[in-house]
């Protein structure tokens, strides 16, 4: 054959390749939504397709951009929307998942958060999560611990995340002394625990959320999922915000700190229970809400509302008066014990001595256990500096 026929034939071919009618976009619903949108679709098979893609481009290269394909994503997780053909950006491409959400796949050494093709997601400066939370404002707080417990760097840089943020106000609720103790450089592996479970391994958006039931944290720790009516907790706390973007990631915003069970001090496990307000006033008016913050171990016997309100109309606002403080003071401390004491080693005790230099006397009425002659209505509930036991009377010395 000529050279001139074989240009000719060879430009003939290359138009007819090249020609509309041979563009694959929208198959199966591709996300490739710029020239699906287009209406330009292959109507022969998926595999007449592949092979008209491997003599145009050579193999795995992509059809319209003129480049290597790109590798399928990693997906970690139990199966998704995507998994069906329906990804949170439409139905899969070629067969491959779009990226959803799903449990923290492998971390690279030293790093945080799953890894795509070997390397860790990056995200834009001025567009991480980190970013994001500084300009939305109300993140002061959970900054600065993530700073203080060495992950600002990989809420700036790595990921994809899900982190579920509480805001300064969150903060505010718990006792000071214990946060003040959780920034301190000695604690630093201690709060990187704490701020690890509230983040989770890839992009959840809300619907993944509630979708999941439960969730796994960078931590290690279980992060349960509860719909009621319109309310969604994590963990027991309600999401007041969500699907707030980031380049690598996305934020859901709590109305309270997140923590694992046993990882609260005792003074805020009790403030978070509901039930104890009258004692947290007393312990503050006394000086001890601190010591219930950063020390301990303690194990204390702790008086519910009803059980202050059970006393001597007006006992509790005289004891709350600041020239009672030595009195008050000493009725808290025959409610403590010094170490921590589970309930079956309270009940194989015949008495225990209180920070009061007080005894009390562990009994039975029947099933009933008792300590100083009041119920025992509720035990081992834990804290990180100790453990409650809840009783329905006031325990005078």
């Amino acid at each position: 054959m000529k050279p001139s026929y074989r240009v000719a034939l060879a430009a003939s071919i290359f138009a007819l390749f090249a020609s509309p009618a041979f563009a694959y976009h929208g198959m199966h619903g591709s996300t490739d939504r710029a020239h699906s949108a287009a209406g330009t679709q292959y109507q022969g098979s998926k595999a007449h397709y592949d092979r008209w893609q491997h003599y145009r481009h050579g193999p795995g290269m992509h059809p319209r951009h003129y480049r290597p394909m790109p590798p399928p994503p990693r997906f970690y997780g139990p199966p998704h929307r995507g998994m069906m053909g329906m990804g949170p950006y439409g139905p899969m491409h070629h067969g491959m998942p779009s990226y959803g959400p799903g449990k923290a796949g492998p971390t690279r050494k030293g790093g945080y958060g799953p890894q795509k093709d070997g390397k860790p997601e990056t995200a834009a400066p001025g567009n991480s999560i980190a970013a994001v939370a500084q300009a939305a404002g109300g993140f002061d707080t959970l900054l600065a611990a993530a700073t203080a417990g060495g992950l600002a760097e990989a809420l700036a840089t790595n990921g994809p995340f899900t982190v579920f943020a509480p805001t300064d106000a969150a903060f505010a609720e718990l006792p000071q002394a214990a946060v003040n103790n959780l920034m301190q450089p000695e604690n630093r592996e201690t709060l990187a625990s704490l701020l690890q479970h509230h983040v989770v391994g890839g992009r959840i958006d809300a619907a993944g959320v509630i979708e999941a039931g439960e969730l796994e944290s960078l931590a290690g720790t279980p992060l349960a999922v509860e719909v009621e009516g319109d309310e969604v907790r994590i963990g027991g706390v309600r999401i007041v915000q969500t699907d707030v973007g980031a380049d690598n990631g996305i934020i859901h915003v709590v109305e309270q700190v997140l923590f694992p069970e046993g990882f609260a001090c005792i003074a805020t496990v009790a403030q978070r229970a509901g039930q104890f307000d009258t004692l947290l006033a007393a312990a503050e008016a006394a000086g001890l809400k601190d010591a219930l913050s950063v020390q301990g171990p303690f194990t204390v016997f702790a008086p519910t509302d009803e059980a202050f309100a059970a006393r001597p109309e007006g006992t509790v606002e005289s004891l709350l008066q600041p020239e009672n403080r030595s009195e008050l003071e000493r009725l808290l401390q025959n409610h403590i014990i010094a170490g921590r004491l589970p309930a079956d080693e309270v009940l194989a005790a015949e008495s225990l001595e209180t920070l009061a230099g007080t005894t009390l006397q562990v009994t039975m009425d029947g099933d009933q256990p008792q300590i100083g002659g009041a119920d025992i209505t509720a035990t081992n509930v834990m804290a990180s500096n100790g453990v409650i036991h809840v009783i329905d009377a006031v325990l005078l010395p």
